[in-house]
This record gives C-alpha cells, sequence and structure tokens, in this order.
C-alpha cells in the first residue's frame, strides 16, 4: 500500500480554531484542531481518488520562509493616487519546495498567489516583486484585510492509495503528464465540485452538442465554434466533454480521450530563454499525443498575437504544422468579429478548423432558460424566481445588457440575484429583487427602470437646479433627454445620448457632468460612474493607440464601467485622426480593437467640452450669449460627418452675478455636510455680506468660478481647522460667519 504525503499551510485562527489548505490546490478546511483538520482532508482526498483522479502533489521539500516588506499604503480618489507618507512593515509567508523538472514553485498563501523559479536565491526578490504588485494602491484597511491572523506553519496530510489489481492497474495515470497539468487544467471536473458556481449546462443545444461530439471524435477535426458572446460556447464545449468522457467510461486507459483547457499566454507563461516556447509547445503536443488528448484553447486570437513579434512568428504560425499533420488536435471559440481579425493577422490558420456557428435563441426558447435555471437554483438552495421576476430579468437584460447575448447573460445576472437572496435570506426572489439588483450592478435608479414608477418632472428639474446654476436652458435639454429614456424611447444601437458642451472656463459644463452621471446612474453602483479623459493628452497620431487600442484608456475604462457618462474633455485639442476613430462609437454604439473584441457604448452617454467660439468673448455675463456663434464655431472645426453625429450643441451662459452668488451660497453649504462639522454638531450661518465678499474673492472673469473653492477653503475651512485643533471639545455650537469690510470673523 502506497503512502502519498500532501503538504498543508495551517494557522491559527482568533476563535481557537484551526485553518487550513492544502499547497497547491483550492480546498480548504476549518476543523477544531490539527488532527481533525488532518483526517478531514485525508477522508476527501481518498474519496476524491475513488470517484476520480486526484493528482500526487508535484513539490518536495517544503519549506516555510518568512519575509519582511515594506509597503506603501494609497488612497485613490477618482483617477488619482495619493501615498500615504508612512509605511508599514508587513510579513510575507512564502511555502516553497522544490518539483522533479528542477525548478521551484512558491506559494504566496497571504495574497493567493504562486510562480515559478529556478534559483533559490531568487526566492526574496520574487517575493517582493509579486507582493509589491499586489499591495500597488491598495488603503491601509486594504492591507490590513489581507493579514493572516497568525503565523502559519507547515502539517502533512498521509493519505493511503491501495493498490489496484493487476489487470485493472494502469500503465499510465493523467498526473504523469507533468507538463500538461502545469500549464493547463484536465476536464471534466467532478460534478461534486462547481468550481465557477454557475451552471455549465447547455440547455436546448441537445442537437449542437452531439454534432460538435461527432467532428471531434468521429472525424477527429479541430473545430472553431462561432457565436456571440454569450450565446452559450463554452457550455456546449463543457457538455460535450462530459458526454464523451461518460460514454469512454467502459473503456481501456490508452483508449479514452483526455480534455485539457489552457489559453495562449500560460502556454508560453514560463517560457524564459529565447526558444524556450517553442520546445513546450512541442513537450506539450507529445503529451497530448500519448493522452489522446484534444486541447480546448481560450482566447483564440491571442495565439496569433504571442510568442513573437508578429503574427508570422507567432504560436499560432509555429502550431499550423502540427494541427496540419493531425499531431495536435484542438477546440476553441471565437466571436464572429474575432474570427475575422484572425483571418487578417494570419491568413489561411483557420482554414484548418471546421467551423460550428451557434446562433442566438429565440424569445421563447429563452424564457424556457429562466425556468430551467429557476429549477437548477431550487434544487440547490432555498430560493427560487417567480414567473414575474424571470420575465422583468429578461426585459431589462433584453433593453440594457447589448454587449452580450442571452443565455450567458441571464445565467450569470440570475445567479446574481440568487446569491443576494441567499445573503439576505430571501426564499422568494420576485420583482423588487430582480431590479434593486439590476440597479445595484448598473448604477440606474429604479424609477427609470419601471414603467409603474411616475417620473415627476419638477423633481427631476430641481435635482438639476440645486447642483447647475444660471443654465437652465441646459438643464431643460438633459430633463428631454432623461424623459425619452424612460420612456423607452432612444435608440438602442446608439449612445443614451452624445452631446458638446460648448462655453468658457468655469461656467459649470463638468459640474452639470456629474450632476448627469450621478442621476443616471449612481445609484448603487462600487464604482464611480463618470469617466473623464483628457483629450489634450492625445494629440499626436501614435497616441491614437492610447486611447482606443486593446489596453488604450477609453477601452479600458468603459469595458469596467458599460453604465456611465463618457466626458472628453476639451476635444477640440485632440489630433483629427480620433475624431474619426470616434465615428463608429457616435453611429453604431461600438467599437472594435485589434484583438477583434468589441467594446460596447451603447448604456452611456458622451458629453464632449469644448471651448470653441469662447476666446474671442468675454466670460463676465453682463451681455448676452448667442447659441449660434458657438454651433458656428464648432460646424467649422468638425468634419460634417462627425458634426452630424453629435445629438445636441449646448452652448453655456457666461456667469451673471446673480449665478455667482447662488454657487457661493451652494459652496458655502456644502461645507455644513463635510464630517468635521456634522460629528460636532456645529451649525454654520453665512451673512449676506460674506456671500457677497466671496463671491467677488472667487470669481475670476479668465478662469470663471474655478477658483471659488479654493477661496472657500482659504477663508472658510482653514479658519475652521483651526478653531476646531485649538479647541478640542468644541461641540453643539452655531458659528455665525461674517464679513465687516476687512476680514472675515467668526461669532459662537
Amino acid at each position: 500500500m502506497k503512502i502519498v504525503e500532501y503538504p498543508l499551510v495551517c494557522w491559527q485562527l482568533t476563535d481557537g480554531a484551526v485553518f487550513g489548505q492544502l499547497l497547491g490546490y483550492s480546498q480548504q478546511v476549518v476543523a477544531d484542531d490539527v488532527k481533525s483538520l488532518r483526517s478531514s482532508f485525508s477522508e476527501y482526498i481518498e474519496k476524491q481518488m475513488k470517484d476520480s483522479w486526484f493528482y500526487e502533489p508535484e513539490i518536495k521539500n517544503v519549506r516555510l520562509k518568512n519575509i519582511s516588506l515594506e509597503v506603501r499604503p494609497h488612497y485613490q480618489e477618482s483617477e488619482r493616487i495619493y501615498p500615504v507618507k508612512e509605511t508599514l512593515e508587513v510579513k510575507i509567508d512564502a511555502v516553497y519546495g522544490s518539483n522533479e523538472s528542477g525548478y521551484y514553485e512558491c506559494f504566496l498563501p497571504l495574497l493567493h498567489k504562486s510562480f515559478y523559479f529556478y534559483n533559490e536565491k531568487d526566492l526574496d526578490r520574487l517575493v517582493e516583486h509579486f507582493s509589491r504588485d499586489t499591495f500597488h494602491a491598495l488603503t491601509p484597511d486594504d492591507i490590513y484585510n489581507l493579514l493572516i491572523p497568525s503565523t502559519p506553519w507547515l502539517e502533512e496530510v498521509k493519505v493511503k492509495i491501495p493498490k489496484r489489481k493487476k489487470d485493472k492497474e494502469p500503465q499510465w495515470s493523467y498526473s504523469q503528464f507533468k507538463l500538461l497539468n502545469a500549464i493547463s487544467e484536465r476536464l471534466p471536473h467532478s460534478r461534486k465540485e462547481n468550481r465557477k458556481g454557475t451552471p455549465d449546462v447547455a440547455w436546448e443545444r441537445g442537437e449542437l452538442i452531439d454534432h460538435l461530439i461527432n467532428i471531434m471524435i468521429n472525424e477527429k477535426s479541430n473545430v472553431l465554434l462561432v457565436g456571440k458572446s454569450g450565446v452559450g460556447k463554452s457550455a456546449v464545449i463543457h457538455d460535450a466533454i462530459r458526454k464523451i468522457t461518460n460514454q469512454q467510461k467502459s473503456k481501456d486507459f490508452f483508449e479514452r480521450n483526455s480534455f485539457w483547457r489552457t489559453t495562449p499566454s500560460r502556454i508560453t507563461a514560463k517560457a524564459k530563454y529565447l526558444g524556450e516556447w517553442q520546445l513546450i509547445c512541442e513537450d506539450m503536443i507529445y503529451q497530448l499525443e500519448m493522452s489522446r488528448g484534444i486541447l480546448w484553447l481560450e482566447n483564440f486570437v491571442m495565439l496569433a498575437l504571442t510568442g513573437g513579434e508578429g503574427p508570422e512568428d507567432s504560436v499560432a504560425a509555429f502550431l499550423t504544422s502540427f494541427i496540419q499533420r493531425g499531431k495536435l488536435r484542438m477546440v476553441s471559440e471565437v466571436t464572429p468579429e474575432e474570427l475575422e481579425v484572425m483571418r487578417r493577422l494570419i491568413p489561411g490558420f483557420v482554414e484548418n478548423f471546421r467551423i460550428l456557428k451557434i446562433d442566438e435563441m429565440d424569445t421563447q426558447t429563452t424564457l424556457k432558460l429562466f425556468e430551467y435555471f429557476n429549477q437548477y437554483i431550487s434544487k440547490r438552495s432555498p430560493v427560487s424566481f417567480t414567473a414575474k421576476a424571470q420575465e422583468m430579468a429578461y426585459v431589462l437584460l433584453d433593453r440594457f445588457i447589448k454587449y452580450e447575448s442571452f443565455p450567458g447573460k441571464a445565467v450569470r445576472f440570475l445567479m446574481s440575484c440568487a446569491n443576494r437572496a441567499i445573503q439576505d435570506k430571501t426564499p422568494e426572489i420576485d420583482l423588487p429583487e430582480v431590479i434593486a439588483n439590476f440597479t445595484q450592478q448598473s448604477g440606474i435608479p429604479d424609477f427609470l427602470l419601471r414603467d409603474d414608477l411616475f417620473l415627476n418632472e419638477t423633481e427631476l428639474k430641481d435635482f438639476f437646479k440645486v447642483k447647475i446654476k444660471g443654465q437652465d436652458h441646459v438643464i431643460n435639454k438633459v430633463s428631454d433627454i432623461i424623459k425619452v429614456f424612460k420612456a423607452g424611447l432612444n435608440d438602442p444601437n446608439k449612445p443614451v445620448a452624445t452631446m458638446i458642451f460648448a462655453g468658457p472656463t468655469g461656467v459649470g459644463k463638468t459640474a452639470t457632468v456629474k450632476a448627469i452621471s450621478s442621476y443616471f446612474f449612481g445609484k448603487g453602483q462600487a464604482y464611480e460612474p463618470l469617466i473623464r479623459l483628457d483629450m489634450s493628452e492625445f494629440q499626436h497620431p501614435s497616441q491614437i493607440y492610447r486611447l482606443i487600442g486593446s489596453q488604450g484608456k477609453l477601452i479600458q475604462h468603459v469595458r469596467q464601467k458599460p453604465f456611465s457618462v463618457l466626458l472628453l474633455d476639451e476635444i477640440e485639442k485632440a489630433n483629427p485622426l480620433i475624431f474619426d476613430a470616434l465615428l463608429t462609437v457616435l453611429d453604431e454604439g461600438i467599437l472594435l480593437d485589434a484583438a477583434g473584441r468589441l467594446t460596447d457604448f451603447r448604456n452611456t452617454i458622451i458629453i464632449m467640452t469644448s471651448n470653441l467660439g469662447a476666446t474671442n468673448r468675454s466670460s463676465l455675463g453682463f451681455r448676452s450669449y448667442q447659441e449660434q456663434d458657438y454651433e458656428s464655431n464648432i460646424r467649422s472645426f468638425f468634419r460634417p460627418e462627425f458634426y452630424n453625429r453629435v445629438d445636441a450643441i449646448l452652448a453655456f451662459n457666461p456667469l451673471e452675478k446673480d449665478t455667482i452668488l447662488a454657487i457661493t451660497r451652494k459652496e458655502l453649504e456644502d461645507i455644513q455636510q463635510r464630517d468635521g462639522i456634522k460629528q460636532r454638531s456645529v451649525q454654520l450661518q453665512f451673512t449676506k455680506d460674506l456671500i457677497e465678499f466671496i463671491g467677488e474673492e472667487g470669481f475670476d472673469p479668465k478662469y470663471g468660478a474655478r477658483p471659488l473653492q479654493r477661496e472657500v477653503e482659504r477663508l472658510i475651512v482653514a479658519p475652521l481647522g483651526l478653531l476646531f485643533i485649538e479647541n478640542p471639545t468644541f461641540a453643539n455650537r452655531t458659528i455665525t460667519v461674517d464679513y465687516d469690510g476687512k476680514e472675515v470673523s467668526f461669532r459662537y
């Protein structure tokens, strides 16, 4: 009987229990003591070995090393990062050991990371590198939450593996394919282990699954599934693999197919030297042949963008001859856009694959899937969906989630609703729960989502009038856009609205943008729904890729925040080529990058600000402005193709004296909401003389009301801070702030 020792990292919890994790695996257990912990893991591993394969540990001579690291926490506000003055000493526990290939693998339990290295002397430096990468831009609270409650230690779990009978004992096991196990994962997973937490069953795709199985197994062809994002390509492959595995259970080890899933970047991740990734690919292909393996490759387009300097010496080019000779069998998935990109990058490569198209489901079939999911989740949890909740979920997803297809978006959204209901102990998920969950994800308030809730026009305009002063015509236009959106009459194949805000500096253009983002997308989202890009950073033609390339600012921000207001500040300063690149965004609401990935702008409001026409005008208000002057300048500056795709050009009024005083009053009233004021229960009163004085001091003919906030901080906030510091017990008082013609005074 063979005994295998599995390394285990443990630490004591605050309540006295012991937490343990198998090194190199995701399994974790909490027990009363170490003995119970070992017993739980031993039983689990033995059971897994009976049900399926459970790999033996790859690393030996496991050691634990504690490394101290000085990190500097940061605070982040919008796009800016502010480092803390003091550094923190963080102790990183590194668990490492060597494997049969001669290199080392290190695990960082604190950071949930692992990495390979070749020389033990490099351990400290590599731990510091990976740790700093994680701690970058974390706040002190975030770092504290990562800290392990006690010093970890190492244990071993000994598992007895009974010998098989000779007539049943295979000469090989999948655990012997070391490289395949290192760069990929073997499928299918056990049904009892739901790694994603979501069903990977391809409902209503039975014929398609059988067709895929026939192509892969009987015809022994490489297959490329083509369909829009979310149509169920991955689920079809999962089900096909599961079905093939069940059909071949009775076959001998070497007559069964094995399935391995990986990505191009994972294949080449370990390559350190010139020509090394080619050797890895050759070893991978050899082991796939030995195991009758079929490789499921995710992120197909990256095959042509990984490995060399271009597609001609990429991983795709290297693998072509092996695919054509039948040495490598693959299955992968792409969107139609990615398929065209791949054909353009490396002509002829796609022709080595059988194309299997997956169409979107019709409405009737999609609604069936909602009920299938309801049955799935009700069997596995104490929650279920009402019929009305399912219908509302379909309506919301169909209208707003345009960048993904059914059933993918339905499964993800319904799963998030179910998880939240389980946490809140809500057994039945109805309309309010579905709408609340969608509001949390999108930020759109419920009264814009529900037809039964009335939109009060007076309240709507009052919301903006509190935040925007002296720009009633702008408020009226914004209100019209919101009413059209509420009625569902906006064009679903374009951004919600595209506008240019024109006018001199400091008249409220940015404040209006912030108010719109707060109203439209500010309910419940974890992120700030305003994306702000300074277009003066993109004045050179080469900088267009920094904006709309695959790693460009615009692409990344909108993918992270699909429900947002996009502010392109000082649009006229960008290079004209960028205007051309934005035409598709303004017209169709989508943008395609070099890798064939679509970025969806159809749930964004695009606002461009411009000073065109303001340079020859006085920014003081005491003269009437003419909107057509701004529009004429903008029309002459932009090409007709760009200008005609803008929904509205709104010229902001120069600030009048009454408007300046209103803005001043609002800035002063906002001080009352600061934490230091509210915690001390202090009431602030501002006299008319003070308001007029601050308004005169804070308004600049050139910069409008921009300097106003600086003056409020200098003349009001700073003296208040000094008062509170000198009087620590100051509380429950009323302070009257006045101006006597010479200086600002505080009476209390």
